[in-house]
């Protein structure tokens, strides 16, 4: 018997993992060239950051998913990101009335409990469902 190991990490590629969502959106049609152009402009450009253009029923606008990653405070990525955030959410705070622009954010690590959310102005778009995996 002989064994594949190609798909195994290798040992420098060991850490913490997280999966992370995140969501900038709108809930109004019209602000989506206003929202498409701020994104443009201010997101970071990192490969690890990579946006995805998302419409629904009741919103348009960005996701973010990064799956089995390593989402530490201390990379400049994740930083950058965080400072993205902070500015959104200032901007949402500011938003005149009849706006509708919305962030959530829901990162899950390796433990049960390590479960980190936050909205803002949120329709509640995002949850967290965990579930049983066998990997062998």
């Amino acid at each position: 018997m002989s064994w594949d190991l190609t798909n195994y990490e290798r040992m420098d590629d060991m850490g913490y993992r997280s999966d992370v969502h995140a969501l900038f959106y709108t809930t109004l049609k019209e602000d989506l060239p206003v929202l498409k152009l701020y994104m443009e402009e201010n997101f970071p450009k990192y490969e690890t950051l990579e946006l995805k253009y998302v419409e629904g029923k009741r919103l348009w606008g960005y996701e973010l998913v990064c799956e089995d990653v390593k989402w530490y405070e201390s990379y400049e990525d994740v930083k950058a990101f965080d400072a993205f955030k902070t500015k959104y959410q200032a901007l949402i705070e500011e938003q005149e009335t009849g706006k509708q622009w919305c962030f959530e954010f829901v990162r899950i690590g390796e433990e049960p409990d390590d479960v980190e959310q936050e909205q803002h102005d949120t329709h509640y778009v995002l949850s967290v469902r965990r579930s049983i995996e066998a990997d062998y």
